[in-house]
């Protein structure tokens, strides 16, 4: 996937969410970036902000970075995430795949995102909004995110969010190498 920088205009447009007066059109990327920092900076804190910057900025298209963007500030979902696994590698679940879940791996190495899981009951409300963020990544197809997503697979809820997020990047990978 190339990386497309972000025009200055882009970047202004993301800082206007920040702001609640009318910004001034930038004249380069710079001076829209330094806005964009500074914005984020007054919203989230000086210690977050430098993150959550440099996720938005290194996005591959504008569409990616509106999504990380409403990701900081929707969830506050700016902590540092470990190191990314590799892109050629996503986790695996250690349990063999079988029926359903063979069938939605299968369907997830055609490119195909598969469903994200239900999590209507009482006891998954604390991980809906992991889960809405995975889902927001998945769509916006963003795979190094995805993978830099810090997941605690503890308990059924966060195991759940790690297979469907691993079974999203396959999906994606397998597109983008049908796409090229």
């Amino acid at each position: 996937m190339k990386t497309k920088a972000l025009t200055a205009a882009q970047i202004d447009m993301l800082a206007q969410r920040l702001s609640e007066s009318q910004i001034e059109p930038s004249v380069s990327t710079k001076k829209a970036g330094d806005s964009l920092a500074r914005l984020l900076a007054a919203q989230i804190g000086n210690d977050r902000a430098g993150l959550a910057f440099t996720s938005i900025m290194t996005a591959a298209t504008a569409e990616q970075a509106e999504a990380r963007l409403t990701l900081v500030l929707d969830y506050g979902n700016t902590e540092p995430a470990n190191e990314a696994a590799p892109v050629d590698e996503p986790k695996t679940t250690t349990a063999p795949a079988s029926g359903k879940r063979q069938a939605i791996l299968n369907q997830a190495h055609t490119g195909a995102l598969p469903p994200a899981p239900d999590f209507s009951k009482p006891t998954h409300a604390r991980f809906r909004a992991k889960l809405a963020q995975i889902v927001a990544l998945a769509e916006a197809g963003d795979i190094a995110a995805l993978q830099a997503f810090e997941i605690n697979p503890v308990s059924s809820s966060p195991k759940a969010i790690a297979r469907y997020r691993d079974l999203c990047v396959i999906a994606i990978l397998a597109r983008t190498q049908v796409a090229a």
